[in-house]
């Protein structure tokens, strides 16, 4: 039986006291001063082009928690104003209802 010799990311997984174990093989790397974005392996990557990766994951957060925050707050309001189940926001956020919700 031949045995693999591990490669770096393998390694580095394997490391418990780094909390390395999703360590992914590659990262996306995004489109940087008129470059194409594109793939590298994560054993291959420099540590700027690691830190643009970590600055575009952490931009999409923020963009993906600003949507959640807007559209939990929808929720919140049409239950507030009596919305339920099926009903749909129009039908919710029309003059008579909004109306009616800021009087309670």
């Amino acid at each position: 039986m031949l045995f693999k010799k591990k490669t770096v990311p393998q390694k580095l997984r394997d490391r418990s006291e780094w909390y390395l174990r999703d360590l992914p093989d590659s990262v996306s790397i995004p489109a940087l001063a008129g470059q194409e974005p594109r793939v590298v392996l994560i054993d291959q990557a420099s540590l700027d082009e690691l830190a643009f990766v970590i600055v575009d994951i952490e931009t999409q957060i923020s963009q993906t928690r600003t949507r959640l925050n807007v559209l939990r707050e929808a929720y919140e309001q049409a239950r507030k104003r009596g919305g339920y189940g099926e009903d749909r926001l129009l039908e919710i956020f029309t003059a008579d209802r909004l109306v009616e919700g800021s009087k309670s």
